[in-house]
């Protein structure tokens, strides 16, 4: 088919109906179990850490000014910073079973003149508003059984919305904000208030078709993303203009049902790791379908950018991983990437533990390199358990799909065995490390990587040259910061750190806009 994309083949294939009829199948619909209100509520009262997993005071959160606390914001330093995670998770007495099912919030931290606002906004998905409504929960999440759900007609009406962000140009040319799930659709937002707009749309036909949580963006803008149907083995292939026009899809099939949460992408291919966590059986929710299989390897699919029927196929050992950084392809051809790579422990039970505000030591995730021969075999070149759990993997992106030094983690396990508090930088060159800790009080969250911006005088551009900019929960203080770095120089601490008037539920994944 070469560069063609087919539309009428994803509608045929991937139809939104079908994952209904999947859903309805693993009796997702049953009684559900005990709340873990009682447990959670029990908890909070002696684990300060279980403040992280609060829902958040209010629908809507703002702070004009967020308060500096130490050092200065660096000139040149100036745009949006996004984020989006789960953040309501009782209503009526009923706790959440797992952290994923929660209802998202997204975050704008505006940094403009040396000074920082703060904006949160529940997203004002159908789930959320037809559940506001009613004082209940009405259907059941992930990882989740309700008591007496309403019916569901398609995967948006369990949609949270709560796992990632993008910003990205809108139907009229005027830049908008996408809440990004991973089995339905994206929500708009308006990129400044966060008001909720609406589903996003890329075509008529693929109202409700899963768009995954991390896409992928060239140096010139253009984004790749996926779709996955794990039910019925396939995947669905996006291709987004700079101009945010859908430029093409493709679905690809014999995809095996392992979870993907992420992918990877060089100059040329697109990387897929199925993990050892399958799709295997009937269940009570979706997540109870998968099963953890230490013995079957991983598959890994590799497909052409100009030509997606052109794929390769990999095996790697057992493994699971949610994230992954820079990939690229050497003088050879062979391909190499990293990932944070571990097993299902956190997805299927850490994460029901901590909404029962309990520990569940999961096994921690390992920063890995992998090499895709192009003679068709593959390994694991290295693996790192020095500093971990590594996760939220990060690198400066005018550096995709080249072999770049430098790769920035969270790492350090807290002792409590809940999240981690360090930020690290892994120089890939010469194996060293540097850091900089938060201290056993702090719970670190995602830091993203913000290149220092360009100008005539320069030169050449250092790969370290920008910052690092992410937030963490202090439990002595019982607020969210807002952390900046030297990239360059982690070991020195944060340039700034400004601490709102509240704590925040922690999240998962944000971005970046510039001014």
């Amino acid at each position: 088919m070469g560069t063609e994309f087919s539309r009428r083949a994803a509608l045929q294939t991937l139809a939104a109906s079908g994952a209904v009829a999947a859903l309805a199948s693993t009796g997702i619909n049953a009684s559900a179990q005990t709340s873990n209100f009682d447990s959670y509520g029990a908890s909070a009262k002696k684990n300060p850490w279980a403040l992280g997993w609060r829902s958040a005071g209010a629908a809507d959160l703002s702070t004009p000014e967020v308060k500096l606390i130490s050092g200065k914001i660096p000139a040149g330093l100036s745009g949006t910073f996004y984020r989006n995670g789960p953040a309501l998770f009782e209503r009526d007495g009923l706790r959440l079973d797992h952290w994923f099912d929660g209802d998202g919030m997204v975050h704008a931290y505006n940094i403009s003149g040396g000074k920082v606002s703060h904006t949160g906004r529940m997203v004002r998905t159908g789930k959320y508003l037809r559940e506001e409504k009613a004082g209940r929960f009405l259907v059941s999440g992930l990882g989740t059984k309700i008591e007496n759900p309403v019916a569901i007609s398609g995967p948006d009406d369990v949609n949270v919305a709560n796992t990632s962000v993008l910003p990205i140009i809108g139907a009229n040319g005027d830049s908008e904000l996408l809440a990004l799930w991973e089995g339905g659709s994206v929500y708009r937002l308006d990129d400044t208030s966060l008001e909720t707009l609406g589903t996003k749309t890329w075509a008529p036909e693929l109202q409700g078709m899963p768009f995954s949580a991390h896409p992928k963006i060239e140096n010139d803008g253009t984004v790749w993303n996926f779709g996955q149907d794990f039910f019925n083995n396939r995947m669905i292939i996006y291709k987004i203009s700079p101009k945010g026009k859908l430029a093409g899809m493709r679905v690809l099939k014999n995809i095996p049902g392992g979870m993907i949460h992420d992918f990877c992408m060089t100059k040329k291919h697109l990387i897929f790791v199925a993990p050892s966590f399958r799709i295997t059986r009937k269940a009570d929710t979706i997540l109870d379908m998968f099963k953890w299989l230490p013995n079957e390897s991983q598959r890994v699919i590799v497909v052409e950018k100009d030509n997606l029927d052109n794929r390769r196929e990999y095996e790697l050992p057992p493994g699971f991983q949610f994230h992954y950084g820079n990939a690229w392809e050497d003088k050879s051809g062979d391909i190499r990437f990293s990932v944070c790579v571990g097993d299902s422990g956190f997805i299927e039970k850490g994460a029901k533990a901590l909404m029962r505000g309990e520990i569940y030591e999961s096994a921690p995730a390992r920063l890995a390199h992998v090499v895709l021969r192009k003679n068709g075999s593959a390994k694991i070149e290295s693996i790192l358990s020095e500093r971990a759990t590594h996760e939220f993997p990060q690198f400066n992106a005018r550096f995709s799909g080249q072999n770049a030094r430098y790769l920035y983690t969270v790492g350090d396990q807290a002792k409590t065995g809940v999240g981690q508090i360090s930020i690290l930088k892994h120089d890939l060159k010469t194996g060293k490390i540097t850091a900089h800790n938060y201290g056993e009080h702090s719970i670190v969250e995602e830091h993203l990587y913000i290149p220092r911006p360009r100008t005539a005088h320069l030169g050449a551009i250092r790969e370290d040259d920008g910052w690092l900019i992410g937030t963490s929960l202090n439990l002595k203080t019982k607020a969210t910061r807002l952390n900046i770095l030297n990239a360059a120089r982690l070991e020195d601490g944060p340039l700034a750190v400004l601490e709102l008037p509240y704590a925040l539920p922690l999240g998962f994944h944000g971005a970046w806009k510039k001014a």
